[in-house]
């Protein structure tokens, strides 16, 4: 008896928790696309875009913060997926680094209204919330410092902040329509190589 009444409960579970997960999904497309026309956009307008009532957004991110946190944490997961699938272990430094930059640079794409918004944060916080792409980065970094193609008379850390930004600025520049995506990624590409070199 205690079996039987237990298994209805089982399958309700999974279900629901599958619900979430698609709910949050929708939440955070809506969120990424709302923000990409308007970075201002309320959580009532990201419900709207997400088909959802406003509570739902609020039951999973109870702060628009919050709401944006999340879409930057899927933003960077998939840039360190783009980064992984470029293989910077692989070839010369100075064209892992090249492919690498292109590859983050075009993923980027839908991203450049979320990059502006994290400029605004403290240098702490967003070094914190791009800290597994770096971490990506560093070795390869590294590879090039130690094989003489990249400067070894900084510190690596100097070489991924500056590619921080230069990306952060390029996005900018896109952004501000004083740019095109393409001129954007040769000319990061261009820069950092150069400044590493």
């Amino acid at each position: 008896m205690w079996a039987m009444a237990a298994k209805p409960e089982a399958t309700t579970r999974p279900r629901r928790r599958a619900d979430a997960e698609r709910s949050v999904a929708r939440i955070l497309d809506a969120a990424l696309e709302a923000l990409a026309s308007d970075p201002e956009s309320s959580m009532a307008e990201i419900a709207r875009r997400a088909g959802v009532v406003r509570a739902t957004v609020y039951v999973h991110f109870p702060a628009r913060e919050d709401l944006i946190a999340a879409v930057t944490d899927r933003a960077i997961a998939e840039v360190g997926e783009a980064i992984a699938q470029a293989a910077p272990d692989e070839g010369a430094a100075t064209d892992a680094l090249r492919r690498v930059v292109a590859t983050t640079w075009r993923k980027l794409g839908p991203y450049h209204a979320l990059v502006a918004l994290n400029t605004q944060l403290p240098e702490a916080e967003l070094r914190r919330r791009h800290a597994a792409v770096l971490g990506v980065l560093e070795p390869l970094i590294e590879r090039g410092q130690r094989d003489g193609s990249f400067r070894s008379d900084v510190p690596r850390a100097w070489h991924l902040s500056m590619l921080l930004a230069l990306m952060h600025a390029a996005s900018a520049e896109v952004r501000a329509g004083r740019m095109r995506e393409g001129d954007a990624e040769a000319a990061i590409a261009d820069t950092v190589l150069g400044a590493l070199a």
